[in-house]
């Protein structure tokens, strides 16, 4: 396939239909809005299967949050590799988008329309006329997805992977022009099993501030206390006062889990207070198999006190991109449970 046909391609694809999701008045007179709190823990609630109203890529959303203007996102896309899980329907999205849109590009490509919607959505991140991200990073990346980006990604724009792990299903794509590279580091939760605790740190160009990014999509399940728990451990090791660190990623677990772990790893390494602010977003990130809508994808930041530019979730899901709302507005509101 080539430029000119990719383009077009995802031309069509952003000016699909799965854009706007229309909730008919009928409905929604039989459903109320959950009580969510402005700041965390934010817990699940039942949604029930939204199977074909899913017209959405991943059973996640991307999460973002601001600097001042320095815009950064973490997304996991979901691997194909992994879509027997939807196929199981134990979250209700067999018969979403997630499945209908899994066929190839071209007969000639293992590349599939589902994943190229993705990357149309992680590069309309990057150019977004409000938001613009000079950073994303993402989760159960497919080497279809990674090969694809390399091409697809603005000159300016760098793929990292963990060192040692360039088959890695967790990237970071930053931005040279905004971002200067001052190290990668990669922890294992175990010696034989791929997934990581991957950290870029990188210096902004214009304000010279440190920035350590650390992402990981925690092994183990929902609510794993071994995987929480050395992801916690890490991220107080990495802490450093005068550094601006950021955790983020498939925490599979809600914001109280990690928390506690981290409260637990700052008493355990004897600091006087637990530095990780919890970035609470206003809505939920994923479909869980218990039907519910939860906030496993998860910000973290240490940032030291009177430093310039404000931290902002980015709660208005138009800040990521148009296709994030009518997901957004199916998850907010669920129906009663008698």
């Amino acid at each position: 396939m080539n430029f000119i046909s990719k383009f077009f391609l995802l031309l069509s694809l952003s000016c699909s239909p799965f854009i706007s999701q229309n909730i008919s008045a009928e409905n929604e007179s039989q459903m109320v809005f959950p009580n969510n709190p402005d700041n965390g823990p934010h817990e699940p609630y039942y949604v029930g299967g939204l199977g074909k109203k899913w017209q959405f890529p991943s059973d996640h959303l991307p999460r973002g949050m601001s600097i001042g203007n320095t815009h950064i996102a973490f997304w996991n896309i979901l691997n194909k590799n992994y879509l027997h899980h939807i196929l199981e329907n134990t979250q209700g999205l067999r018969d979403s988008s997630i499945m209908s849109d899994n066929y190839p590009v071209s007969g000639s490509s293992s590349l599939t329309v589902r994943e190229l919607i993705s990357i149309e959505m992680i590069l309309a991140m990057i150019n977004h006329p409000t938001h613009p991200r000079s950073m994303i990073a993402l989760e159960e990346a497919h080497p279809d997805v990674i090969t694809y980006l390399k091409d697809a990604l603005p000159k300016s724009w760098v793929i990292s992977t963990p060192p040692s792990q360039p088959s890695s299903q967790d990237v970071f794509l930053y931005d040279k022009k905004v971002f200067e590279l001052v190290g990668v580091r990669a922890i294992r939760y175990q010696d034989n099993l791929p997934k990581a605790i991957f950290t870029v740190t990188l210096m902004e160009r214009s304000s010279g501030e440190i920035f350590r990014f650390v992402q990981s999509h925690i092994p183990g399940g929902p609510n794993s206390d071994a995987g929480c728990k050395k992801f916690a451990e890490e991220a107080i090791k990495q802490y450093q006062e005068e550094e601006t660190t950021i955790l983020m990623g498939d925490m599979n677990a809600p914001p109280s889990t990690l928390q506690a772990a981290l409260k637990k790893a700052s008493e355990n390494s004897n600091l006087k207070t637990q530095p990780y602010h919890y970035v609470a977003i206003d809505h939920p990130s994923h479909m869980n198999t218990l039907l519910e809508a939860s906030w496993i994808d998860n910000f973290f930041i240490y940032r030291k006190a009177k430093m310039p530019g404000k931290v902002l979730p980015s709660n208005d899901p138009e800040e990521l991109h148009e296709n994030v709302t009518p997901i957004v507005d199916l998850m907010r509101i669920y129906t009663i449970q008698n």
